[in-house]
């Protein structure tokens, strides 16, 4: 085996941990960067995450009304205004019957760069007379590993992609809420609640889970196979990401 001159080997490491450092350097600034710098509009996408779907029905109605078939149809209906009234794409995590877990779902919105994800589900409660709407974002306090039999509260890089946009999740968490309490003045207001809902975690973007109805209230469940209410709740949706685009991005041109 052929031997380096002496001093050549030292200096060469030394090189090499200086050019090491230099990448990591202009890795961080880069992402940086790319987080302060306000995008356009031209990259506005909406992913709509319906719930549940396929063999995952979700809750079910005293009259048999599922929660996958009726989330899907109240993403639609707020895609449709999308379409119709702001142009930006919008990506549904699924657009039919299909099961797909909560990761895959995550995983779509990462990698389309999605701007915005809006889950949409409807509760239930043991309690048949309970009934209204509510809101949920992303806690990473009440999150915990268990490491050596013991709790640290840290998340995995997966999990922790979230935590940049805390502020602004909750932010569109407060305007979807006061859309669906202008929206829908006759339900009772469940308020806005931070959860450790998974995969939330994950998301690189602001994200919401709303749920505007209470699917084991029967007085809900036929509302919710009723167009009128169906069609205000997604108006509701609608105008809130509607707000919430015009805020995070000022001074591009709304439709």
């Amino acid at each position: 085996m052929n031997k380096e001159p002496a001093g050549m080997g030292q200096a060469g490491r030394k090189r090499g941990k200086r050019f090491i450092f230099l990448l990591f350097v202009l890795s961080f600034f880069s992402a940086l960067m790319a987080v302060q710098l306000p995008a356009s509009s031209q990259d506005i996408l909406i992913v709509l995450d319906p719930g549940h779907g396929g063999e995952d029905t979700g809750v079910i109605g005293a009259g048999g009304l599922a929660e996958k078939d009726a989330c899907l149809d109240l993403a639609l209906r707020v895609k449709k205004r999308i379409d119709q009234r702001l142009g930006y794409p919008t990506l549904l995590t699924r657009s039919r019957d299909l099961t797909l877990s909560l990761k895959e779902r995550a995983s779509q919105a990462n990698n389309h760069l999605g701007s915005v994800y809006i889950s949409i589900h409807l509760a239930g409660f043991p309690d048949q007379s309970f009934q209204g709407f509510g809101t949920y974002t992303f806690d990473p306090s009440q999150t915990m590993l268990f490491s050596n039999k013991e709790m640290t509260p840290t998340l995995p890089q997966w999990d922790a992609q979230q935590l940049p946009h805390l502020e602004s999740s909750r932010r569109l968490a407060r305007m979807l809420h006061e859309t669906l309490q202008n929206g829908l003045p006759e339900q009772r207001d469940l308020g806005i609640h931070a959860m450790p809902i998974y995969p939330f975690g994950a998301l690189g973007m602001p994200a919401v889970l709303i749920e505007p109805a209470v699917l084991t209230s029967p007085i809900q469940e036929d509302q919710l196979r009723q167009v009128e209410f169906k069609e205000e709740i997604a108006e509701s949706i609608f105008q809130g990401i509607d707000e919430w685009i015009r805020s995070a991005y000022p001074g591009e041109r709304h439709e």
